[in-house]
């Protein structure tokens, strides 16, 4: 096992029956389905992605991994013909929801909701343990390439051949104890040195015991709101997350999270040709930092943002678990950003309407996942249409109306910035001069 996914082998101890690492991904299929085919599929793609039927029990010497034989993972068929769209729309959730025995039964499933014989939702769930966003695009890419190629629908191209997961923990291991490794724990040490994770006023007060319990609100920019942040990005050099990522932090700095604090940025660690065809765990969580001045603008966050950040890639292979968090600092981040360039996932299109997979037509069914990690998790979404921001948050520690005014608070700095990107942080008004005026209005202040 990697050290990442030793960490999450003991969160999943803590609570075994939430589905806050549960990663999803529901397809609508509205032609017949060859169920027996889908099976014959699903074996080969198992059979392929050796993560896909391991087990992960633990030991005297702790956790280990075990694989099995890919006949064991069987598609799991529930006619549900009495089903609207929306009961089918919860259905998946609730399929992708239901929790993993990793132990026993290992971090893989795959559920088909039929409806009729030719509508349906086939539900892909996987523990994060197994698999990362990229894996399960990869794993829905590869389960239809094999059905088509049965089916003689279609004759795709060949596999690539996958990953071996020692291989990959071994190089992991072997870059640690390197010189390099070394470099790159230093260089996060010094990252890291006097800060602590960002947070926000909580509604309740934090329970003394981590809880994965979360909900999501959205930010959906407007299409005119992202070509200017396209265009504004290029003409300072910068992409476009690294503005979004500057103008998050600078929300979190104006929401109460303080003047110098860590966040999270997860990013991939799929270095070789081969493990980007591979389904696992290609994850670290880079500590990015943040530090506000009186004098800090918009703009500098950004490139501060676009600095760090490519700094922190060149020692991404560093696991951020390994990093020393016992000197009563709590953890390195509690609040993490990171980005989906939807256009770049293995099955493209997918996320912005119909497209054909094996044969079959099929659209997304994009059911609610991974709530609850952090106090505060943002994932970006970038396709040709724009940008959206999902927020998912820990619903023991905000109301809903708080992480909304949060959302509003960013778009608000977002919009600023791309008027005036030079504007000190402290001089930005998060409430608009209409709205401003309207709230005095109220409290008879003229």
């Amino acid at each position: 096992m990697s050290t990442g996914q030793e960490g999450l082998w003991l969160t999943h101890q803590l609570d075994p029956d939430s589905p806050a690492y549960n990663v999803v991904l529901a397809v609508r299929l509205r032609d017949r389905v060859r169920t027996e085919v889908l099976q014959e599929a699903l074996t080969a793609l198992v059979r392929r992605h050796e993560l896909l039927r391991s087990r992960f029990p633990g030991t005297e010497q702790g956790p280990v991994r075990v694989t099995g034989p890919a006949e064991a993972v069987r598609l799991d068929v529930r006619e549900v013909p009495d089903a609207d769209d929306e009961r089918l729309f919860l259905l998946a959730q609730r399929a992708g929801e239901e929790p993993f025995r990793i132990a026993d039964e290992g971090a893989f499933r795959a559920v088909l909701l039929r409806r009729a014989p030719d509508d349906a939702v086939l539900v892909t769930a996987t523990h994060h343990i197994v698999s990362d966003a990229t894996s399960q695009w990869l794993l829905v890419r590869d389960l239809f390439a094999e059905y088509g190629a049965r089916t003689g629908v279609e004759t795709p191209d060949p596999l690539p051949v996958g990953t071996d997961w020692d291989q990959q923990v071994r190089a992991e291991r072997e870059f640690i104890g390197s010189p390099r490794g070394a470099r790159a724990a230093a260089y996060w040490r010094q990252v890291c040195a006097g800060l602590t994770a960002a947070t926000l006023p909580t509604d309740r007060q934090r329970p003394p015991q981590r809880t994965l319990n979360g909900a999501t609100v959205e930010l959906a920019l407007p299409e005119r709101t992202a070509a200017r942040l396209r265009d504004a990005a290029a003409r300072h050099a910068l992409t476009p997350f690294a503005w979004l990522l500057g103008t998050f932090q600078t929300a979190l700095h104006r929401s109460g999270a303080g003047d110098g604090f860590l966040i999270g940025c997860p990013v991939t660690t799929r270095f070789t040709p081969r493990s980007r065809e591979a389904v696992g765990y290609y994850v670290n969580a880079l500590p990015m930092a943040a530090v506000f001045g009186p004098t800090t603008t918009l703009l500098e966050t950004a490139q501060a943002a676009q600095r760090r950040l490519r700094t922190g890639l060149a020692h991404a292979r560093h696991p951020v678990e390994l990093l020393d968090t016992t000197a009563g600092r709590g953890p390195l981040f509690r609040i993490s950003c990171t980005l989906v360039a939807a256009d770049r996932l293995p099955v493209p299109g997918l996320y912005e309407g119909p497209v054909r997979l094996g044969g079959l037509r099929a659209e997304l069914c994009d059911v609610p996942q991974q709530e609850g990690q952090l106090d505060l998790t943002v994932e970006v979404l970038q396709d040709s249409q724009g940008f959206k921001a999902v927020l998912r948050y820990n619903t023991d520690l905000f109301d809903a109306a708080t992480v909304e005014r949060f959302r509003d608070t960013w778009h608000r700095l977002i919009d600023v910035s791309l008027d005036a990107p030079g504007t000190r942080t402290a001089d930005v008004e998060l409430v608009a001069q209409d709205d401003l005026l309207f709230l005095l209005a109220l409290g008879g202040v003229s």
